[in-house]
């Protein structure tokens, strides 16, 4: 179906103001297509405890970034007593936990897909059940960390999507837009495909998230008259 006037104001909004997706926005680093930033892509979902990582969670995975561990290969290098001290140093809660997660994770990335999370997309054969199923199977990738990693790979992994989170998903039906993903997939961000999608997900989360709705109201009222 096609847009109306408002519906169109409000994506451009969200856009607008969020135009690089959730993690890209939040932490500063871009999400690629590769096995170094799938690989840091897993480190912040492993981080989060929510679908919406925390600001310590984002500080703590570019604590761990900037020591240059931002690949599997590079973070096996260092054992779980360094990685715990950069994550107390951030502020990160049960910095000895995490590191053993990240520690365990990384030795299966490798192990099992050497080094590579294209291989275990590989893997699922384009099945999703498949692939959130195999996700998990890695330490760590609870349900919030599956939701931070396959809200921003479906933009790169079609068969991943379409995904909207819960967050995303409030914040769609309070700005009038569909909360279904199919819906708003085929109805809003048709023409760019999953990676519009992929954008906007991650724009309305950072507006639940943030509680920005008066913002992007008034501003789409006013694109709008």
């Amino acid at each position: 179906m096609p847009m109306d006037e408002r519906t169109k104001a409000t994506v451009r909004t969200l856009l607008d103001r969020h135009p690089r997706g959730y993690v890209a926005e939040a932490t500063g680093f871009s999400v690629t297509n590769t096995a170094a930033g799938l690989f840091r892509l897993l480190v912040l979902s492993i981080l989060a405890g929510d679908g919406v990582p925390s600001d310590t969670s984002v500080e703590a995975t570019r604590a761990l970034l900037s020591e240059h561990w931002d690949s599997a290969p590079e973070m096996a290098k260092a054992d779980e007593n360094e990685l715990a001290d950069v994550l107390k140093e951030s502020g990160y809660d049960r910095p000895r936990d995490a590191a053993r997660r990240l520690a365990e994770a990384t030795r299966l990335v490798l192990d099992r897909y050497d080094g590579d999370l294209q291989q275990l997309r590989d893997a699922a054969g384009g099945d999703a059940g498949r692939l959130r199923d195999l996700l998990g199977e890695i330490l760590g990738m609870d349900d919030a960390g599956r939701t931070v990693f396959l809200r921003e790979a479906q933009m790169f992994w079609p068969e991943a999507g379409p995904f909207v989170d819960d967050r995303a998903a409030k914040a769609a039906k309070r700005l009038g837009l569909p909360s279904d993903p199919g819906e708003l997939l085929e109805d809003v961000a048709r023409g760019g495909g999953e990676e519009t999608l992929s954008w906007l997900v991650g724009a309305l989360a950072l507006t639940d998230a943030r509680d920005e709705y008066d913002d992007v109201r008034r501003k789409v009222e006013a694109g709008t008259r």
